[in-house]
């Protein structure tokens, strides 16, 4: 028999709005949720269930925040915004400020993540794109490396790799993209095809070995990363072999509507 689960707490996020997402910071000890009120709120544990705001962070954006993403050290928190922008905010003693807004995307930000390392930050949009930047912490500086046009749809979701430099996007397009740097830039190195509708969402295993995705088609797709089959990169200066990846499972059957999130 599956393990029984028990409602700890239930947090009135966005009350007036809906709940776009949640994140926790690398230590669990913040919750950090977005929502339509174009405020991002960050919460902390009071007592044994309860939990408390900690901060509101509410005059950054000029529309809905879809996605928050905390930095791999837990110092900072991005946002990503319908207004087109990305905001990076710094954890102080007594809150929150901004350091940085990122621009350039045309329209709304769909989706924001760290790499692991946390000198990379990952952007995709509505414009069909998925952005690279460079994170200098000392500095707090951040700087767009490479525009990546991959996808020929809106792109839904970015996810790094747990320990590669290895960054996947999903999109309106059906497909999953993979990019990893070669030299001084950044390319698509896989096209995961296999979707009959949007792909909504990605999540790595913690090896890294095997990447699943969710869809407007009901399905969840588990991909796994095959070493020494895929394709000798006309890209790459020493025309290498890249690893081919292969859908090993299809679970489908389990949900009535779309599928928009998923977990490992």
């Amino acid at each position: 028999m599956p393990e029984a689960l028990s409602l700890l707490c239930r947090i009135p996020a966005h009350p007036e709005s809906r709940c776009w997402a949640v994140a926790w910071s690398p230590n669990g000890a913040l919750l950090a949720s977005c929502g339509g009120d174009r405020a991002v709120r960050v919460w902390g544990r009071d007592g044994e269930r309860g939990w408390s705001c900690r901060a509101v962070l509410g005059d950054a954006h000029s529309r809905t925040v879809r996605r928050v993403a905390w930095s791999p050290c837990g110092q900072y928190l991005a946002s990503a915004s319908f207004d087109g922008t990305t905001c990076v905010w710094k954890r102080l003693q007594d809150g929150f400020e901004v350091v940085a807004t990122l621009e350039g995307h045309e329209n709304e930000v769909k989706s924001v993540a760290w790499a692991p390392s946390g000198t990379l930050l990952a952007t995709c949009n509505r414009d069909k794109s998925v952005w690279v930047w460079e994170v200098d912490e000392e500095e707090e500086e951040f700087e767009c490396v490479s525009v990546l046009s991959a996808h020929t749809q809106d792109v839904k979701h970015v996810v790094w790799h747990p320990s590669l430099q290895v960054l996947a996007s999903a999109s309106y397009d059906d497909t999953v993209r993979l990019y990893r740097e070669d030299e001084d830039d950044w390319l698509c190195c896989a096209t995961l095809q296999g979707h009959t509708s949007t792909v909504w969402g990605l999540a790595w295993e913690r090896s890294g070995q095997r990447l699943v995705s969710c869809s407007d088609d009901r399905t969840l797709r588990v991909w796994q990363r095959c070493e020494g089959q895929g394709h000798v990169s006309p890209m790459s200066p020493l025309h290498r072999s890249e690893p081919s990846w292969k859908c090993v499972c299809t679970l489908s059957g389990y949900h009535g509507r779309s599928i928009y999130d998923v977990a490992w």
